[in-house]
């Protein structure tokens, strides 16, 4: 059991990290800098650091010990209400971004029209 928790730890991390870091300091690759302003994918990259944590819950409860009835249910679900907070900020980040392209082209449409009258 043991050892699974540390190979969760080690892949978890190895996975989720270097995306939110990345993102956090604004990487992404192109075709997503052309669909996502710099605000969106920082948010995204939170959203990222908050999975991870919300992946760690569950070891890290049982490594310190909480093994107990009541703990084994409120760890969870912890981790499940971190995991929707981190698929909120991607939602409001993705709605964002649509929202800002519409504005966009209702904004050059507008500018269309009022340039033939």
């Amino acid at each position: 059991m043991d050892v699974f928790l540390w190979l969760w730890l080690a892949g978890w991390s190895a996975f989720v990290l270097p995306l939110s870091v990345a993102s956090l300091r604004g990487w992404a690759p192109k075709r997503v800098r052309s669909r996502t302003t710099p605000w969106g994918i920082r948010v995204r990259g939170v959203a990222l650091l908050v999975m991870w944590v919300g992946g760690l819950v569950v070891p890290l409860g049982r490594w310190g010990g909480l093994v107990e009835e009541d703990a084994m249910f409120l760890l969870p679900v912890a981790e499940a209400g971190l995991l929707l907070f981190a698929a909120g900020l991607i939602a409001g980040s993705h709605l964002s971004d649509r929202f800002r392209r519409g504005a966009a082209r209702s904004q050059a449409a507008d500018q269309g029209i009022g340039e033939r009258s």
